[in-house]
């Protein structure tokens, strides 16, 4: 067959769904903002451009609406439709539906414009402009990396490697899955093109590997075994090509990387927790996602099973997996994502989303087996698009790659280059082209409307989520224009909750409150509004009322260090001991034995009592031999209790006073002259540290993190985390993880669980 006008139709928008590869964020605070608003516009466009030459295409419409995969598909996209009816969050639902539909549509459109295509100048033309994205790919890898590194140790030039994809394993996961098709063109184009491809792969593998990905190391060691068992099951004759062209172009770029992660080990001060090949390989074990996966997949089973029909409704595995993390996650860090999409689909939309998610990818497995046992099609085109499939398979079992639209791109690719070589039905239905067309619009157009706002509110979260725990500085009428959708933070905070903060900032408590009850059941398990609340009535000096809703709080997440102080600060006012007693033995049952529960319980107390009593004196002397190396915490604590200081401890309660009020730059000054009054204690420098850190002075805070951190009695890592969350607020992720790294090498609490959040899947 001769390639036509519609051949070359075909391959220009593979090339345009492809660019989305390289949308930047555009402004959002995620690249995935602009991104699916690029791609679900593409696809109304490209359905718009099929119904101009609607004779052209019926046909394919006809045999491509026929297709098993299609009925599957389209099955779980109305399956997940209908789950908006139920869904712990509806608008939630939307915005994921939005991501749902628009993928659908990337597969049929593909399809449609696939169909009845000269195959080989078909496949050809794509898998040489997915080799040329690779290419380009894998060049701002290795010189990002390069780069990075004059400037940053090794962790952080690792993690800085997210320009186009979120993070440094969605780089990885985006490079793995175009690697097929250059080991395509290798076997398949004439010398120049063979070259090309080479390259293509070598760098490609190089930069794969300086990811330190594990996930994409598992994938590409089975799409290898997958390549040469489909070779010597079906094409032997290209073995020898294959092992010269392919397999010894990898190994020399995995080697070659191996020598340059150590180069870049050698030249770091400290070790960190990345490293060189062989580590990264070594580390793959069960053991070492004990504490993560395992337990996130474990979780959403338990949900999916106990929810086997409905689910928690499609996209609200989020919300659901709340919950499970009460008496496990420190403050308020959500399990975002199960890192398994194929049990994330039964938790959110119960056996029949489940299946259908599952059976997409088995009817992908059965058609590649039954083409090549019936020799139907080109044999290395069928590896190669089941190849990618399989890429992305991995993915999804380890990861989340349903969320971001380059990966969703390649699956709905290369599953329309798998189906290529179905059998024709002869069914011929007149409407089937109108039903399409009809529904694309239908579905397409609401699709666009969603991922538009997600794309405006990404705008604004960036600013409102690097203020959310700070002392909130953008203006109120710049907030107020967040859209209605989403209505939740990426973090799943409510964004009316978002808001409110800044209400409460300029006193606006009636404001505040209205947006706090209209947001109530966007997320009805964290209880952040009712945080919020706490602060507006303790404002206002209703203390029964801030009580109220600091216990609610408390009691739903008792393992928050600021849910606990508010509890302890709302007891006392009240002069509840029992209260005060309740929330010390709640914070142990939750396994939250630290000198920070112990330190704020006592201060409670003393402040009730006015004093301390022999009681309290005894509990102090056990706290202080239980946290020996706990000193900056509890010092000023001892003195005060110790009847110390009397300047200490008077200077000591304003300064927690002024900052529980909000008014960090007063706090900070009274830290400051504690600081010169004690200058043995570094708490002093650190809570200087968190005052500007609340306040959103983040460069101040980090000098005074820094001098912290650098007192010879500092050796908690507290400083080290929250200089990391001071560079999270600026978008330093790189330089975040580094300082999360130094404060886990100390054995921080708090600071595994912000690495896994933040700088790792």
């Amino acid at each position: 067959m001769k390639p036509t006008l519609s051949s070359f139709i075909a391959i220009i928008a593979s090339v345009l769904y492809l660019a989305v590869y390289f949308i930047p964020d555009m402004g959002g605070s995620d690249v995935m903002g602009a991104q699916w608003l690029y791609s679900s516009s593409l696809s109304l466009g490209i359905v718009a451009f099929i119904g101009l030459r609607y004779k052209v295409y019926e046909e394919a419409i006809k045999q491509v609406l026929f297709y098993k995969f299609t009925w599957v598909f389209s099955l779980l996209v109305f399956w997940a439709i209908g789950s908006y009816v139920y869904a712990i969050n509806p608008t939630e639902t939307l915005v994921t539906l939005a991501r749902l539909i628009t993928t659908y549509f990337v597969f049929l459109n593909l399809s449609i414009l696939y169909y009845n295509q000269d195959r080989a100048f078909l496949f050809t033309g794509i898998g040489y402009a997915i080799t040329a994205y690779l290419f380009f790919d894998a060049i701002y890898v290795i010189k990002g990396f390069s780069a990075n590194l004059r400037t940053m140790d090794l962790d952080a030039a690792i993690l800085g490697l997210n320009k186009y994809h979120g993070n440094k394993n969605v780089t990885a996961a985006t490079l793995l899955i175009l690697i097929p098709f250059a080991m395509y063109i290798i076997m398949s184009a004439k010398w120049l093109g063979k070259i090309a491809g080479i390259f293509a792969l070598f760098l490609g593998t190089f930069g794969l590997f300086l990811l330190n990905t594990r996930s994409t190391y598992v994938g590409f060691a089975l799409i290898m075994v997958l390549f040469f068992t489909g070779l010597i099951w079906k094409k032997k004759s290209a073995l020898k090509p294959a092992l010269l062209f392919v397999l010894l172009p990898a190994v020399l770029a995995i080697f070659a990387s191996n020598m340059r992660l150590k180069l870049a080990v050698a030249g770091q001060e400290n070790a960190g927790g990345y490293g060189t090949v062989t580590k990264r390989i070594g580390d793959i074990n069960i053991a070492s996602e004990q504490n993560s996966r395992i337990h996130l997949w474990g979780t959403a089973a338990d949900y999916a099973l106990h929810n086997p029909v409905l689910g928690a409704g499609y996209g609200n595995w989020k919300l659901a997996s709340i919950p499970y993390e009460r008496d496990r996650a420190n403050e308020l860090f959500v399990p975002y994502h199960a890192h398994n999409d194929f049990i994330e689909m039964f938790a959110d939309l119960g056996l029949v989303g489940g299946l259908c998610f599952a059976g997409l990818f088995l009817l992908l497995l059965y058609y590649t087996v039954h083409f090549l046992a019936q020799k139907r099609g080109d044999e290395l085109m069928v590896i190669i698009a089941f190849l990618a499939v399989t890429c992305y398979g991995v993915d999804a079992l380890l990861n989340f790659p349903a969320e971001r639209t380059a990966m969703q791109t390649m699956l709905s690719l290369a599953a329309a280059l798998v189906l290529i070589p179905l059998d024709k039905t002869s069914r011929n239905l007149r409407r089937l082209p109108f039903i399409y067309l009809i529904a694309g619009a239908a579905l397409i157009i609401p699709a666009i409307y969603i991922a538009n706002e997600t794309f405006e509110s990404l705008k604004i979260q960036k600013f409102v989520m690097g203020e959310v725990n700070a002392d909130p500085k953008m203006a109120t009428i710049e907030v107020e224009k967040l859209p209605d959708i989403p209505n939740l933070s990426s973090s799943t905070l409510p964004m009316k909750a978002m808001l409110s903060r800044y209400y409460i900032r300029d006193k606006r408590f009636d404001d505040a409150l209205r947006v706090l009850k209209e947001s109530e059941n966007d997320n009805p398990f964290l209880h952040y509004n009712d945080f919020l609340r706490t602060s507006i009535y303790a404002s206002l000096n209703k203390m029964d009322s801030a009580h109220f809703y600091a216990k609610r709080a408390f009691d739903a997440w008792p393992r928050a260090s600021s849910y606990y102080k508010n509890m302890i600060f709302t007891s006392a006012k009240l002069k509840d001991t029992n209260e005060i007693k309740r929330a010390l033995q709640v914070s142990l049952d939750v396994n939250n034995d630290n000198a920070l529960t112990w330190n704020q319980y006592l201060l409670g107390m003393f402040e009730v009592k006015q004093g301390a009593d022999k009681n309290l004196l005894a509990q102090l002397e056990k706290t202080l031999k239980k946290f020996p190396a706990d000193t900056a915490i509890l010092n000023p604590t001892k003195n005060m209790l110790r009847g110390g200081n009397r300047d200490l401890q008077g200077l000591t309660a304003k300064g927690n006073a002024l900052f529980v009020k909000g008014k960090y730059g007063q706090a900070a000054a009274i830290y400051k002259e504690l600081s010169s009054l004690d200058p043995g204690n570094f708490s002093h420098l650190e809570n200087v540290g968190i005052c500007y850190y609340a306040g959103r002075k983040f460069a101040e805070s980090l000098f005074y993190f820094a001098k912290s951190e650098q007192h010879p009695g500092n050796n908690t890592g507290k400083s080290a985390y929250f200089a990391g969350m001071s560079q999270l607020s600026t978008g330093k992720k790189a330089d975040a993880c580094a300082s999360f790294n130094r404060s886990q090498a100390k054995g921080y609490p708090d600071a595994a669980t912000a690495i896994a959040q933040h700088c790792k899947k």
